[in-house]
């Protein structure tokens, strides 16, 4: 019967004592110390995990407890360890393998926000309910009359002829009915337009002003209206807020994934769109108004015109719906080929 020395703290007094422990048989172990011997069953002792080369706490019921140098016989006779206290130690007296396992886990981590969360938020948008995208786009408009816009001061013959012209280029749209355009002023950011999850466009009077004709009013809604058809809004909102979650669930701190409802309007606000979808909106913008007989040449005439009023080709902006924006040499050149192409078409073979 094999014997090993630990020194025994009994929860009594300060002073250590030398022990020594056994198996006399299987399942229960003896202590012995001072002429004292204790036994108990090894399904009533604790065993506290492996950590590196570091001693072994031993907990015993009612008598403290025992440290002890590590040794496969304390496994042996507490009946082993668990698979995930395993792996750590073994990872623990690998430097190379923990370093490698840490790379692996941050990387893993990295990937998901970057790849997973942006799948996951393409597929919850669709089973959002209306009801909450009305209740998060009314959130993010009020902010917005708030923060940078004034009324409008449009004629209403004006405002309605656009939105006439606005109802036909987009009536053939699978969420045709959703669309409702309407009109800001708004001194400090200037000519702008935009789209919020539930399909409501918004025109800034001074965009009207800037365009030399309606058709390049249009080919700016067309844009917004590839942004709402494409669910732009409401995955954008999902991806941010679930950063929101995730973080919570890692870190032990829910208190803030409540407020989703409340965080999506100021991420819509302040964070704009991905490039990814400012090209997806063109490229769906550039196939609507050629299937309306309307050349997205429009599309880059008003970019150059916004681009000239903003300062060029700048990545900032008052808000994200202009900071995210891709640089507009690159949205002009991309109108002007999908302009050639529409021409290309028309002309025949």
């Amino acid at each position: 019967m094999n014997a090993l020395d630990a020194t025994w703290y009994d929860g009594r007094g300060s002073r250590p004592r030398a022990a020594r422990i056994s198996e006399p048989s299987p399942g229960t172990v003896r202590l012995e110390s001072e002429g004292m011997v204790l036994e108990f069953a090894a399904a009533e002792l604790t065993l506290s995990p492996r950590l590196g080369r570091m001693p072994r706490t031993l907990r015993l019921p009612g008598e403290g407890h025992l440290e002890i140098a590590d040794t496969p016989a304390l496994e042996a006779w507490l009946g082993g360890r668990d698979q995930v206290e395993g792996w750590a130690d073994w990872l623990e007296r690998r430097r190379g393998a923990a370093i490698g396992a840490g790379v692996a886990t941050v990387l893993g981590v990295v990937g998901f926000f970057q790849l997973g969360l942006p799948w996951m938020a393409d597929r919850l948008a669709p089973a959002i309910p209306a009801a909450v995208e009305r209740t998060i786009s009314s959130q993010a408009m009020e902010l917005l009359d708030r923060m940078h816009f004034k009324p409008t001061r449009l004629p209403e013959k004006r405002r309605r002829t656009l939105q006439a012209k606005f109802g036909a280029l987009v009536q053939e749209l699978p969420r045709a009915a959703d669309f409702r355009l309407e009109f800001r002023s708004a001194p400090t950011l200037g000519a702008n337009a935009l789209a919020l999850p539930d399909g409501l466009v918004v025109v800034t009077d001074e965009l009207v002003a800037l365009a030399e004709s309606d058709a390049q009013v249009l080919a700016v809604l067309a844009h917004e209206a590839g942004h709402h058809e494409q669910r732009h809004g409401m995955r954008r909102g999902l991806q941010s807020s679930a950063v929101v979650v995730v973080a919570g669930f890692l870190f032990g701190d829910l208190s803030g994934t409540g407020s989703l409802s409340v965080s999506i309007p100021v991420i819509l606000i302040e964070s704009g769109f991905s490039r990814e979808f400012e090209r997806e909106a063109d490229a769906f913008a550039f196939a609507l108004l050629a299937r309306k007989g309307q050349s997205p040449a429009d599309f880059a005439e008003i970019m150059k015109r916004l681009s000239d009023s903003h300062g060029g080709d700048s990545d900032g902006g008052p808000v994200g719906y202009l900071s995210t924006h891709p640089p507009s040499a690159e949205r002009i050149e991309a109108a002007r080929r999908a302009a050639d192409a529409t021409n290309e078409n028309a002309d025949g073979p």
